[in-house]
């Protein structure tokens, strides 16, 4: 008899980057950051339960945060635009998808986690969600370490 694998799914840095890209591209944002990585592990069932959050509630509590920021600058967080589309992220991306010149930055603190995410495997282009997570939940402060704690109540 044997049981199911309870080890968590191990994606490649480079499609999570793509996916964190995505979102923030989708957001309108012009860097890649720790927020954006968050969106991007939510996808994996396990980190949603985990945080018990879901990338929607996710995505409502980055646009609350943008709009509350943008108030507190006296400027108004101008017309609802509605959210670009994503596109498809490769689960095995080539050096060629990464290096497209549509691509968008990461922030330092961004590319720092998933550094950190990878430094323990031997094969240093494999990761897992909980892999990212964890020093993004380590860090004190930014969007990415409000998400875990946000029940979608203003």
């Amino acid at each position: 008899m044997t049981t199911p694998s309870v080890l968590p799914e191990a994606h490649h840095v480079w499609a999570i980057y793509l996916r964190a890209g995505e979102e923030a591209r989708g957001r309108g944002d012009r860097r890649v950051g720790t927020d954006h990585l968050v969106l991007a592990v939510l996808e994996d069932p396990s980190i949603e339960a985990l945080l018990g959050v879901s990338r929607t509630l996710a995505r409502q509590a980055l646009a609350l945060l943008d709009h509350e920021a943008l108030g507190a600058l006296g400027m108004a967080s101008g017309a609802d635009a509605p959210p670009l589309p994503t596109r498809a992220v490769p689960s095995k991306p080539t050096l060629r998808a990464v290096m497209n010149r549509g691509r968008l930055p990461m922030t330092p603190v961004a590319k720092r986690v998933l550094e950190e995410a990878v430094r323990p495997n031997r094969l240093k282009t494999q990761v897992t969600a909980p892999q990212v997570l964890a020093p993004i939940l380590a860090l004190r402060v930014g969007n990415a370490r409000k998400l875990s704690t946000f029940d979608g109540e203003k």
